[in-house]
């Protein structure tokens, strides 16, 4: 039996996920885009921030034009609320702006100034989602550390491997209580996820004493990339798709419980 809408809301009121990866081209973005859409579909209030600044990407994949950007909100410029666009299955976003990106390196001031305005947001939705730039500069970390927990997206590449365990290591360093999860994006099959995620599992906890949470796969196709060349989200243009069908398992795990099959984002 289902438990009572409220109660699932309530039980995840307000979490924040920041979804990074070591180096860039890994599907971070699109991961970040469809999943918060999925949910937003299955009835949560979510908010996707886009913080790649300089090279943002949401505002691309979703076709939403925002009033303001996070780099005004971050300078004073605009309040958090002037800023916030309305986007697909009534997700809300907070753009980066492509290509307008000024602010290389963040620094405390302006760090605080954006906490500050995203606690304003804290009792307004059930999920944020926080889709930080690739690597690990400052401005990448502040953002991170931001969430409750990261969720790292790596390819079965070893250079990819590599650079999400440099993620998972600043982390632990700096933040040794925040939960990691991973996500295998590319792989050629569910056992393939499974393997590389339980080898990267394995080294983290040899060398960083350090427990990851296996958050899930999604598989090679090249329905993907149509779907960004059409800039339309994956979730809207291919829904039935294998890579959808594995993000919508995500998303389950995410929550720690079943989304109720008669919503029509959850059951195609």
């Amino acid at each position: 039996m289902l438990e009572n809408r409220e109660t699932r809301l309530n039980a995840h009121r307000g979490k924040v996920y920041a979804v990074t990866s070591g180096k860039g081209g890994v599907g971070k973005t699109s991961l970040a885009v469809n999943l918060s859409i999925t949910l937003a579909g299955a009835g949560l209030r979510v908010l996707l921030i886009d913080a790649d600044m300089g090279l943002a990407n949401v505002d691309v994949m979703t076709g939403v034009a925002a009033p303001h950007t996070i780099e005004e909100v971050i300078r004073g410029e605009a309040s958090i609320f002037d800023a916030l666009a309305e986007g697909p299955e009534n997700v809300t976003i907070l753009s980066a702006g492509s290509g307008r990106g000024r602010i290389h390196e963040m620094g405390d001031e302006h760090a605080e100034r954006f906490r500050a305005e995203l606690l304003k947001l804290e009792n307004a939705f059930d999920l944020i989602f926080i889709d930080t730039g690739a690597g690990i500069s400052a401005n990448v970390v502040d953002f991170v550390f931001m969430a409750e927990e990261v969720l790292v997206v790596m390819t079965p590449e070893p250079t990819s491997f590599a650079d999400a365990y440099a993620m998972v290591k600043v982390v632990n360093m700096e933040k040794p209580d925040m939960a990691v999860g991973i996500v295998v994006n590319m792989v050629r099959g569910e056992a393939e996820g499974e393997t590389i995620a339980s080898k990267f599992n394995e080294i983290v906890q040899r060398f960083l004493q350090k427990n990851i949470r296996f958050r899930g796969s999604i598989p090679r196709d090249g329905i993907v990339s149509e779907a960004i060349m059409r800039q339309t989200p994956l979730a809207l243009y291919a829904a039935k798709s294998a890579p959808m069908q594995a993000i919508r398992k995500i998303a389950r795990n995410l929550l720690g419980l079943e989304i109720p099959k008669r919503n029509r984002l959850f059951n195609r």
